[in-house]
């Protein structure tokens, strides 16, 4: 299980890896989560806002995934 931290999805926890690759290199875990909404107010028109999720630099557990922030697809 990987624990959402901060932002928008604190507090949930999701089977999101496995546990070989929560072993794995630290730049390829982390998500970008769709929110319904409360959305920042500079959603560019015609883009769907995802809050950014990312495990912290080892020695930080690499389960518990920190909001970054949002980014706009």
């Amino acid at each position: 299980m990987v624990e959402l931290v901060g932002g928008p999805w604190d507090g949930h926890r999701q089977d999101l890896m496995s546990a070989a690759d929560l072993d794995g290199p630290r730049e390829r875990l982390g998500t970008w989560v769709i929110v319904d909404g409360p959305w920042p107010d500079d959603v560019p028109d015609g883009c769907v806002a995802r809050a950014v999720y990312e495990p912290g630099p080892e020695p930080a557990p690499a389960n518990i995934w920190r909001y970054q922030g949002w980014i706009y697809t």
